[in-house]
């Protein structure tokens, strides 16, 4: 039986590729978002959920005028972080108790981290905490219970249980729709400016056929084959693998989407 999900496992730790603008994959899509979202932001910017430093090295390299910090809650992924860091500081962190003094920062960012923690809306109430008034947060979450998702179709886990995969082999322990994402950063006392959707049924399909994979090669039992799974992968990922993206920059309904963007606002003092 496979151990639970580790966050200092180097097998699961996130980040360790480059991103770079102008290729066509996912992750540079959610970069290109978050630069456009820190377009006017001047100063510090705390970037969570770091991995093993992809995001935060990118956004240093774009925009090299702002202080970059990043932190994880992973000793080893700070530590493979931290040997590239460049001119990112990196510390072990947990995102819900953030060791920073009250509006530490002029934005906040994360990618795919609001899936992983215990206590959502502490995490985003610790991010309303430290920003400076009129301080921005940017982040992206998959919205794993949105209606009209294959996610949604699979929710008890049957026939194909992709929730308890993800749990394993990434650690997700939360499903969100959109309204539920929207609902919270307001609750935490931010104002959403902006919520784009992503990620619809060409890049599920992907994901799930992902993670059946993933699953199989980890020793999970199936009736297809180890060599059959890895040439439906393979076939599959062909088709997808640009598809996706390009079904980003293509859709912006709402409809089947199980990506959200957000972009959301400190709200600034009032002069008295």
């Amino acid at each position: 039986m496979r151990s639970s999900y580790d966050v200092d496992d180097p097998e699961k730790i996130q980040g360790r590729d480059d991103i770079e603008l102008g290729k066509r994959n996912l992750a540079t899509t959610r970069l290109e978002r978050g630069l456009r979202a820190l377009s006017g932001v001047q100063g510090s910017v705390l970037i969570l959920g770091a991995g093993a430093g992809r995001y935060p090295r990118a956004i240093s390299r774009h925009r090299p005028d702002l202080l970059v910090v990043a932190g994880d809650i992973s000793h080893r992924a700070v530590a493979e972080a931290d040997a590239r860091r460049g001119k990112v500081s990196y510390l072990v962190m947990d995102a819900q108790r953030l060791p920073f003094v009250e509006e530490s920062f002029n934005a906040v960012v994360f990618f795919d981290l609001l899936e992983h923690v215990p206590d959502p809306d502490q995490l985003l109430r610790e991010c309303a905490r430290v920003l400076s008034p009129g301080g921005l947060l940017h982040f992206y979450v998959p919205l794993e219970d949105e209606p009209m998702t294959l996610y949604r179709l699979f929710k008890r886990d049957t026939p194909v249980p992709i929730h308890q995969w993800k749990r394993e082999h990434v650690g997700h322990i939360q499903r969100f729709t959109r309204r539920d994402v929207v609902r919270r950063v307001w609750d935490a006392g931010l104002e959403v400016s902006l919520a784009e959707s992503s990620f619809h049924l060409v890049g599920q399909v992907h994901d799930i056929v992902d993670y059946w994979q993933r699953e199989r090669r980890a020793g999970g039992h199936g009736i297809v084959p180890l060599r059959g799974v890895d040439l439906v992968a393979r076939a599959t990922f062909l088709v997808t693998w640009r598809l996706s993206w390009a079904e980003d920059r293509v859709l912006h309904t709402a409809l089947c989407a199980s990506g959200l963007h957000i972009t959301a606002h400190k709200p600034a003092e009032l002069d008295v």
